[in-house]
């Protein structure tokens, strides 16, 4: 339920004013009940399983992933080829180092080193 929580904090911080930087997602469940406003933030990106295209086997059977309403489909990123997937595997945060490994500097959803 990370993602509902996220939610829950961020219509907190936006009620105390206060500003919004990145906001990393990281296989959420029921993402396409939750929804966002990009331009509250620098940049938005989810990562996790495609469930278009691959099997039910390799998909999040923890929380089958879905896009967050008002993010753009480009916003997404699926787990690689090559890596671990699998109803638990492509749900464990500990399988998204790929996140840091694999996606170069200024590549779609690179994640950026605070100022």
């Amino acid at each position: 339920m990370g993602f509902a929580y996220a939610q829950g904090m961020i219509m907190q911080l936006q009620i105390a004013k206060l500003k919004l930087g990145r906001y990393y997602i990281i296989a959420p469940e029921n993402a396409c009940s939750g929804a966002i406003n990009t331009s509250d933030f620098e940049e938005v990106w989810q990562y996790g399983s495609d469930e278009v295209n691959d099997s039910r086997y390799d998909q999040d059977g923890v929380a089958p992933q879905c896009k967050v309403r008002g993010l753009p489909d480009p916003s997404r990123v699926y787990i690689p080829s090559g890596e671990k997937k699998g109803f638990l595997e492509s749900h464990y945060i500990e399988n998204y180092g790929w996140v840091f490994k694999r996606i170069q500097k200024g590549d779609r959803g690179d994640v950026k080193t605070r100022k």
